[in-house]
């Protein structure tokens, strides 16, 4: 919610961007790192709400991007529809974690057959996500190829790589949640009470009709002029491109072999690499040892100076 309300404050702001390139830039620049940073990070999570919150930070990404290039209309379409799924998607990981008192993936497994109405609910909010015609995040990214924007060839690959590796997480989280032979913590997992089934049950209904906000609406929320793309070949090429990552990323997740033990990895790269991603880019790590270690620093100085005052 936090990380929502910031993008949807630079939306309201857009105006100003306008005014600097290099602030334009840069929301592009954050943007980008963003989407793929947090979508590959979101693939190595074993940690359920983890695996969810990191692809939010990626689709938040796309929504910054937009607001970079003026597409205001798409960034809150982003927002909206996102938000939906992404909320869906959330009520289903609390029934599976309140059934199950785990949210490793790693110990879940077999829930399809007992949470029928919550196995409902991730599915039909993982699609909501990913770019899966027919439903709202599809009809919102390929509203930036409707050839009323200006949009550049590196967007198309960017929403192409984002759409594809979480179309992958997505059915990797729900293949070692709900499919395969029951584990211990899901061996007697009933499907949750009325009072949080009635809830998610409302909202898979909400997120299936979510596909009628930029369908039925135009919500040109700048002052600009959308512009005239004349890239016809872009055009062409987006949509069907949108659909076939889509559909790559859960069918690679559906035949990609999962191990609920992941050994370690004997060579050097790979398991560098799992490391990297797994914990977030050694992002908290970098963090402390820069902005915490200059606050601390200059706090310790301060002090110092305070006391031989």
């Amino acid at each position: 919610m936090v990380v929502s309300a910031g993008a949807y404050v630079l939306i309201k702001l857009e105006p100003v961007f306008t005014l600097s390139p290099v602030s334009a830039d840069a929301l592009i620049i954050i943007g980008a790192i963003t989407a793929i940073g947090g979508s590959l990070i979101a693939l190595a999570q074993v940690d359920l709400k983890r695996t969810l919150s990191h692809s939010t930070s990626a689709y938040l990404g796309l929504a910054f991007i937009a607001v970079g290039l003026g597409h205001v209309d798409i960034a809150f379409l982003i927002v909206l529809t996102h938000g939906i799924a992404k909320a869906l998607l959330f009520m289903s990981a609390a029934s599976v974690i309140l059934t199950t008192t785990a949210q490793n993936i790693t110990e879940l497994g077999g829930l399809w057959s007992k949470m029928p109405a919550t196995t409902i609910a991730l599915m039909t909010g993982s699609a909501g996500i990913v770019g899966l015609l027919p439903l709202g995040m599809f009809f919102t990214l390929s509203r930036w190829f409707d050839g009323k924007l200006d949009v550049p060839w590196w967007l198309l690959g960017i929403l192409l790589t984002v759409n594809l590796i979480n179309a992958l997480n997505f059915t990797r989280v729900f293949r070692l949640v709900f499919l395969g032979q029951t584990q211990p913590k899901t061996k007697r997992a009933p499907e949750v009470i009325w009072s949080m089934a009635l809830p998610m049950v409302t909202l898979t209904i909400f997120t299936l009709l979510s596909p009628l906000i930029p369908i039925k609406y135009s919500l040109w929320l700048s002052p600009i002029s959308p512009l005239t793309n004349n890239n016809s070949q872009i055009l062409t090429f987006a949509v069907p491109a949108l659909i076939i990552s889509g559909a790559v990323g859960v069918i690679v997740g559906f035949t990609l072999p999962l191990h609920r033990l992941w050994d370690r990895p004997l060579n050097k790269f790979v398991r560098f690499t799992q490391d990297l991603l797994a914990y977030d880019f050694y992002l908290d790590k970098i963090y402390q040892y820069t902005v915490v270690a200059f606050v601390t620093a200059l706090s310790r100085l301060t002090t110092w100076f305070s006391l031989c005052g």
